[in-house]
């Protein structure tokens, strides 16, 4: 059984990615920085920026695919688009490092929309 993100569940073209990198609400976290905008779709979508600066082929596409699992396995956020910005040592950490990591940045983009609204 395939449980990866469908097609419709990522940000696909540079537009989309700059569109939320510009309007959104940004929070750095000590490996990631998030970008989030709310779509008006039923469902969240996700983008990756895995740059150069994280290592090579191998280390950015490890660094994605952790990105995209945890991204699955949090679906609080409905009816968002979210540009995750992987920074350097994202990929030589441990899975619950990066995931507690990612957790307080929600939480913290989670304040910042309470307060915006």
């Amino acid at each position: 059984m395939h449980q990866g993100l469908s097609r419709q569940g990522r940000l696909r073209r540079r537009p989309e990615f700059l569109k939320v990198q510009r309007r959104g609400v940004k929070t750095k976290g000590r490996y990631l920085t998030l970008f989030t905008l709310p779509n008006g779709l039923d469902t969240s979508r996700l983008g990756i920026i895995a740059t150069r600066k994280l290592g090579g082929a191998v280390q950015r596409n490890r660094a994605k695919r952790v990105m995209r699992e945890l991204f699955r396995l949090d679906r609080g956020w409905l009816g968002f688009d979210v540009v995750a910005l992987l920074r350097p040592g994202f990929s030589e950490k441990s899975y619950r490092l990066i995931a507690e990591d990612y957790q307080v940045a929600l939480e913290r983009q989670n304040r910042s929309y309470r307060y915006k609204l």
